[in-house]
């Protein structure tokens, strides 16, 4: 991969929070599809969406977000994420909008295991900037709780 596309950030909508992911994580901005139930799982975690043949798992947004105050729209895109980028698809994130890409470098910092690595200013708003790696470990807990519960 280019040095120029590690540099890149894809810029996405989520209620009312700004977020991006650098792009080498981003296989496909896809429209949204409905959601397959997962038998175990409950619909309010997660579900599935068909990826080119493949059970691509979807786990709500505000389950590995925080998407701001207000309620959520109906989301319109799902980004189909990988932990590495020379790794399948291994997440979909249902997103309200996409907004495009900027330039900047991945974030380096963070808490611990949180996704959100780094907040930073980006046109007047609070920009955070997702680690893919943390958010599909987010994505595998989330799930895993859920079935240890009975949810």
């Amino acid at each position: 991969m280019s040095g120029e596309s590690q540099n890149r950030l894809l810029t996405f909508e989520i209620g009312s929070s700004l977020f991006a992911v650098p792009i080498e994580g981003v296989h496909e901005v896809a429209e949204i599809a409905d959601l397959a139930c997962i038998p175990t799982l409950s619909r309010s975690v997660a579900g599935v969406i068909n990826y080119r043949g493949d059970a691509l798992p979807v786990v709500r947004r505000e389950r590995l977000l925080e998407p701001g105050a207000g309620a959520l729209e109906s989301p319109q895109h799902v980004l189909v994420i990988s932990d590495r980028p020379s790794s399948p698809p291994c997440l979909g994130l249902e997103v309200d909008r996409v907004l495009g890409l900027v330039d900047g470098q991945p974030a380096t910092s963070g808490r611990g295991s949180e996704p959100v690595a780094e907040r930073r200013p980006l046109d007047g708003r609070l920009l955070q900037v997702v680690d893919a790696p943390r958010l599909v470990a987010r994505a595998r807990k989330v799930i895993e709780d859920a079935l240890a519960r009975g949810e």
